[in-house]
This record gives C-alpha cells, structure tokens and sequence, in this order.
C-alpha cells in the first residue's frame, strides 16, 4: 500500500516537474505565474487552517481546566458545609 502511494506521489512531481519544463520551453511565463500564485494562495490556506485547529485544541484545553477547577472548588465548598 505504501509502495503505491509512493510511485504516485513520484509520478506526480515526476508530472509536475515536465509540465513546468514545457511552460518554460515554450516560454508560457503567464501560466507560470498563475499556476505559482494559485499554489501560493493553496498553501496559506492550509496553513491558515491549521492554526485554526490548534487555536481550538487550545481553547478546548483551557476550557477543560476551567471545568476542572470548578468542581473541585464546588466539591470543596460541600465538604465543608457538610
């Protein structure tokens, strides 16, 4: 399975990389540059993304705590009354 994936993820740089050697062959420097800035706009969107799963992990975590120390001040709070 991961012989597989491994010649298709070569294959596509293998793609990749003749499809930009025939832009710049046949001197397409336009499409270049729309096919680099749709990259550029792909990856800032994953990143973006991504910080914004860890921004929730860290607002669950926080969250959690806050819980936490909540019923532990309540459990306190009944032991002592009783």
């Amino acid at each position: 399975m991961k012989i597989q994936r491994r010649r298709r993820r070569k294959l596509f740089w293998l793609f990749a990389a003749a499809a930009v050697c025939a832009l710049l062959f046949e001197e397409q420097a336009g499409v270049l540059y729309v096919l680099s800035t749709l990259a550029v706009c792909g990856l800032l969107v994953v990143v973006a993304f991504s910080n914004l799963e860890a921004g929730d992990a860290e607002m669950q975590t926080a969250a959690i705590r806050e819980a936490a120390e909540e019923m532990s001040t309540n459990s306190r709070a009944k032991r002592r009354a009783a």
